[in-house]
């Protein structure tokens, strides 16, 4: 099949959607942001640690976009992410080690280890094996 076949099909670009509305972004419309994120620990990606991008359809949906990333921000899953990706490649490595590691105090340490407690869905050890 040649492009010239009237059988050629061609695929267009899914439209995005606006995270606030939910709604198709309409052509030329189309907005993105790097907004702050905790969840966010890439080890493949350190320019994405902390951010994720969004994508809204106009200026006041963008706005609502980055001030609601601003306030879920939460230091404590920050740095239980930090924490979990240091045991990644120190398994054997204690939790004061792991600390170091990702760069944390003690103080660190312990606030992200107690949010981690308090979750919905604690985690009972870290990806390198270490107990929480």
């Amino acid at each position: 099949m040649s492009l010239s076949s009237p059988e050629a099909v061609f695929r267009t670009r899914r439209r995005k959607t606006c995270e606030r509305c939910g709604e198709q972004i309409p052509p030329g419309k189309l907005q993105t942001a790097l907004v702050p994120d905790s969840s966010r620990v890439d080890p493949a990606d350190f320019a994405g640690h902390g951010q994720r991008l969004v994508y809204a359809c106009g200026d006041e949906h963008m706005d609502q976009l980055v001030e609601k990333a601003r306030r879920d921000w939460v230091d404590e899953q920050w740095w239980f992410g930090l924490l979990c990706q240091a045991s990644r490649s120190a398994r054997q490595a204690s939790l004061p080690e792991l600390a170091r590691q990702a760069r944390l105090s003690d103080r660190q340490l312990n606030a992200a280890l107690q949010w981690n407690a308090a979750a919905d869905r604690p985690l009972r050890s870290l990806p390198g094996g270490q107990s929480c």
